[in-house]
């Protein structure tokens, strides 16, 4: 998972979004039905669709595996839009079943595998059952949210393609989204493996053997230097598993200058500074 700068949304759906929570307010809140709301149809339109798709790279917001190739991703509701599963008189957050920032691009097996309608809080906080609490304020979510929250404070990757956690929030995500399923931690095992370490050894191993000849080494160290480049691009896969292993890596050989100086390129300021 990577921190996604979530921009303004489509402006056709500020007018859909209203309109449909206007409804289900009226449902809820004024008639006050026991029903399910069967009119939630706003963030399937197309428009979203594809907002959602440009937003997060075609990939799933939570796992980062691409999508469209594969399988028709899923737009899922962060605070979902029907029920709660660790609150079972809590009727959903209807009225933001259309919100922009409530709407996620993901894979099926991150959504209707895992998360489904989780939502899990801190037990120092409490729920907003309706429209009028500030669930801004009343909520401590336990997820990270990558389009809020800097997922490189709460996520670390081995070379075996598991992910871990040392924060609360980290864990509790890590359980809630699936991200050390069996079959995405082989993939990103082979990923790691195969397409980033090989370029790291080889970068290392280049400087052992042709310190002495600096046109070959440069030469050599620009190519492994740019594929890395774009494996930590933004329409990448796996970025954080990337970032994660260069990270290592420069721990790692912290006493080789030489090394730590031309991977220097590979390493970004984090544009969140969270506290955890």
């Amino acid at each position: 998972m990577i921190h996604v700068i979530r921009e303004s949304g489509p402006l056709q759906l500020e007018e859909d979004s209203e309109i449909e929570k206007g409804l289900a307010i009226k449902h809820f809140e004024i008639e006050k039905s026991n029903l399910s709301f069967k009119l939630f149809s706003v963030y399937r339109k197309a428009y979203v669709r594809e907002a959602l798709k440009d937003l997060f790279k075609k990939k799933c917001a939570y796992c980062e595996s691409f999508l469209t190739h594969i399988e028709h991703a899923h737009i899922e509701h962060w605070r979902p839009k029907g029920k709660v599963t660790e609150e079972k008189e809590h009727k959903g957050y209807y009225w933001l079943a259309a919100d922009w920032d409530n709407l996620f691009y993901t894979c099926g097996v991150c959504n209707s595998s895992f998360k489904g309608n989780k939502f899990p809080i801190d037990s120092n906080s409490r729920y907003a059952m309706n429209s009028t609490d500030d669930y801004l304020t009343l909520e401590r979510p336990l997820l990270v949210n990558p389009c809020i929250d800097n997922p490189e404070l709460h996520f670390d990757f081995t070379d075996e393609g598991t992910i871990h956690s040392n924060s609360l929030k980290g864990a509790k995500s890590i359980e809630v989204y699936g991200l050390n399923r069996e079959d995405l931690s082989l993939r990103r095992k082979v990923y790691a493996q195969h397409t980033i370490i090989n370029r790291l050894d080889d970068i290392i191993q280049d400087i052992i053997d042709f310190k002495d000849k600096p046109d070959i080494l440069f030469r050599r160290i620009k190519r492994n230097i740019k594929d890395l480049k774009c494996y930590i691009d933004e329409e990448a896969e796996y970025i954080a598993l990337t970032k994660s292993i260069i990270k290592r890596y420069r721990e790692k050989h912290k006493e080789n200058y030489f090394f730590l100086e031309v991977t220097k390129s590979l390493i970004n300021k984090p544009r969140v500074v969270e506290k955890i």
